[in-house]
């Protein structure tokens, strides 16, 4: 299960502007200085690093670390 720790590690591995272990779990990535480049890039990471993809029409939904975790953790239909 994907963890807050899991989603640091991918915004480390592709942005470098921020200290991603110092962000506030549950900060709009806006407001944390990152923008829509670097959200899609971090869920695009977060593909490819543990095979978790977000539907193209759930992407606003997963705008902060635990936005992104929650996402994974509610049942989806399959």
């Amino acid at each position: 299960m994907l963890s807050e720790q899991d989603v640091r590690a991918a915004i480390a591995s592709v942005v470098d502007t921020v200290d991603a272990a110092a962000l506030d779990a549950t900060a709009d990535f806006d407001d944390c200085g990152l923008d829509s480049l670097d959200h899609a890039t971090i869920i695009l990471r977060i593909d490819e690093l543990f095979g978790l993809r977000v539907a193209d029409g759930d992407l606003d939904e997963c705008r902060s670390i635990a936005a992104i975790v929650a996402y994974f953790r509610a049942p989806r239909d399959a």
